[in-house]
């Protein structure tokens, strides 16, 4: 599984980098997409930027792998291209300038830029095909996030934070410190082991009660909201847990706070393009013409 996941991430870098549009003048196709060619001579010239980017030479008994998830990829792109141009995104050649002159970060410098560009085995035109499937992909899957069906929240959320330490001791004082008035955040930042959230004075962000440790989620689930836990033991460590502020499965997403909202919109806009995705594959024409290559 480690292995697959590895070669899907290099060639998702490859797609990202590398060229997405057809190369005219090629008759030899190996496949089609709803009537559009994926020709050879592209998925070639893709192919040999997976080849370089995984150090120059893929062993005989992987390449057939790589290939075939290769051209997967490419037809996924083509989908999303499709899609994204019937239901009205911009890919006009104004937006895609607009991307290559973002992408050359604000430099006038148009020829070392190309000469970078060269460099990396592209042409300006392969860069081009690769704004454009950008901004289908960016457009597509905002408006997949927006058609999908979960209008509401489908667990409870909770907004935590705690402090870590190693002794229980040392748990119970912070404990009682914090029930006398002293400031929850500075005591986390002071004294907590858990570095990372120590530094947003404790802070866990928004996240599923659920999906922390049991002991760590059975004691946060039964406090109210501004409440402050006695301390809890985990395999962690002994933690004390203050609840900011809880949402409950079945809230309308509507009705969450704005930063929930948008940690969600972040984590599943890319599970609602994959699924949205899905469905064009099962509506879609693909035809895999060479059949060596079909997933």
């Amino acid at each position: 599984m480690r292995r697959i996941r590895g070669i899907a991430a290099l060639i998702a870098l490859v797609l990202i980098t590398g060229a997405l549009a057809g190369c005219a003048g090629s008759a030899d196709v190996v496949a089609r997409v709803n009537g559009d060619d994926i020709t050879r001579a592209e998925f070639d010239r893709l192919y040999q930027q997976v080849v370089t980017q995984y150090g120059g030479t893929i062993p005989e008994d992987e390449a057939p792998e790589y290939q075939k998830m290769l051209l997967d990829m490419m037809v996924e792109g083509r989908l999303i291209q499709q899609e994204a141009e019937r239901l009205g995104a911009d890919l006009s050649e104004e937006a895609i300038e607009e991307g290559l002159v973002t992408m050359m970060g604000g430099t006038t410098d148009t020829a070392s830029f190309e000469a970078i560009v060269e460099e990396a085995g592209l042409t300006m035109d392969d860069l081009r095909s690769s704004i454009r499937e950008q901004i289908a992909r960016e457009f597509l899957s905002e408006y997949a996030a927006s058609q999908s069906a979960t209008a509401t929240l489908d667990a409870t959320y909770s907004l935590l934070e705690h402090i870590l330490v190693d002794d229980q001791g040392l748990a119970t004082e912070l404990a009682g410190r914090i029930a006398a008035g002293e400031d929850f955040a500075a005591l986390a930042t002071e004294y907590s082991t858990d570095t990372y959230s120590a530094a947003e004075g404790g802070s866990l962000g928004w996240a599923e009660t659920s999906m922390y440790v049991t002991e760590f989620a059975d004691a946060a689930d039964a406090l109210e909201v501004s409440a402050v836990s006695e301390p809890v033991q985990s395999d962690f460590g002994w933690h004390i847990i203050r609840k900011v502020d809880e949402i409950a499965a079945g809230t309308p997403l509507a009705e969450a706070p704005e930063d929930l909202q948008a940690t969600l919109a972040s984590s599943g806009a890319d599970l609602a393009l994959e699924q949205y995705v899905l469905t064009l594959r099962e509506q879609a024409d693909i035809e895999y013409v060479d059949e060596t290559l079909a997933p």
